[in-house]
């Protein structure tokens, strides 16, 4: 079983003839499979990252484009603002919780119409849970509840002050009120807001 010379000898022949174009042929179809098993799917896997991170920071690129067109709207409305609304904004919910100017404003509002303002409890109510399911205040809006005797009114003049309290600029909610017709005296129990920076 010996292989024939000419036979050995005709394949070498054919192998020195042709071994630049066999290694060619042989290093394409090397190059083809590596492509293939090994560069297209880190090829796939790379594109398909870079395309997942393209539409993030598209989406974040229009959220943020959002956020920016409501801040510029804000501020346009800001700048509409007069300083007289700015002024009454501010009456309504005092930017400070100062005891001095609300006994100051509570004094003027009882005495313009004649009454005797007898005494004046002022307590800081600290943020809470609500129990009675109502929505609770933000962190930024302090609560402050009064307790106020009054003496030398009558039922008109109670009905006026009630009045006063309800359309006064500053908000006040009336959460309790007693009214002795025999003593000419009533008391109050209101509720105000004021910014908490």
């Amino acid at each position: 079983m010996n292989q024939n010379p000419k036979d050995k000898n005709g394949l070498n022949l054919f192998l020195n003839d042709y071994f630049n174009i066999i290694l060619v042929i042989f290093v394409i179809i090397f190059l083809t499979v590596s492509y293939f098993v090994v560069i297209q799917p880190k090829y796939d896997a790379t594109r398909l990252a870079i395309k997942v991170n393209i539409e993030q920071q598209q989406r974040l690129y229009t959220e943020q484009q959002k956020k920016l067109n409501n801040l510029k709207t804000i501020a346009e409305l800001y700048k509409k603002i007069s300083p007289s609304d700015l002024k009454k904004f501010n009456g309504v919910l005092p930017d400070a919780y100062v005891k001095e100017r609300l006994f100051g404003e509570l004094d003027e509002i009882v005495t313009q119409n004649g009454f005797i303002l007898n005494s004046v409890s002022i307590n800081k109510e600290e943020p809470k849970a609500a129990e009675d399911g109502s929505v609770p205040l933000s962190a930024n809006v302090g609560k402050l509840s009064l307790q106020l005797s009054i003496s030398s009114i009558d039922y008109a003049g109670f009905k006026n002050l009630l009045r006063l309290f309800e359309s006064n600029l500053r908000l006040f909610d009336i959460t309790t009120l007693g009214f002795s017709p025999g003593a000419n005296t009533a008391n109050f129990t209101l509720t105000t807001y004021y910014y908490n920076k």
